[in-house]
């Protein structure tokens, strides 16, 4: 059954991301925009910073291109290119009968290493919020950066598996 659902749901919860994620670019985007069009219009009542702007524009990029950033924040840690499809590591073969399973959880931890580096970038923008303030209780940018990070390597699983057990000698 699990091995079922990962095959089935790979490319649409891939493509929901990239559709999710284009969507809430371009909205908040429009309302950077919609803000700068109220500012033009009522001097006195409403004011908008270039850093407002600059910020949410940036994020919205991030948002729209979201493969894009994904694959250059695994570049900047890995290399290669990252494939958004079902996972077949090679190590899960040592399994025998329990290859197919271990391939399908990761590609579904894959999947949501997808979506945290979506919400990293949901928080990203709720700490370029004009007004937001922690007041030292929580960093939004530190988390927003650990979840784009965390969520790029979730996204390249089985390439971290691998250098997890190079690194520490793990042999199975």
């Amino acid at each position: 059954m699990l091995v079922n659902l990962a095959n089935d749901l790979t490319a649409p919860l891939w493509r929901l991301l990239w559709i999710t994620a284009g969507l809430a670019g371009f909205l908040y985007f429009g309302h950077v925009l919609m803000k700068m069009h109220r500012a033009s219009r009522f001097p006195g009542q409403h004011s908008v910073t270039l850093g407002d702007v600059v910020s949410v524009a940036l994020v919205a990029a991030t948002m729209v291109n979201l493969s894009a950033f994904i694959n250059a924040t695994w570049n900047s840690m890995g290399k290669g290119t990252i494939t958004y499809g079902p996972i077949s590591y090679s190590g899960a073969a040592g399994f025998g009968v329990f290859a197919t399973a271990i391939n399908a959880v990761l590609t579904l931890a894959s999947i949501a290493g997808g979506y945290f580096f979506f919400k990293g970038v949901l928080l990203l923008r709720r700490a370029t919020a004009a007004g937001h303030t922690s007041h030292g209780a929580d960093d939004v940018v530190w988390r927003a950066v650990t979840h784009m990070l965390g969520g790029a390597c979730l996204v390249q699983i089985d390439d971290m598996i691998d250098r997890f057990r190079t690194t520490l000698g793990l042999i199975w």
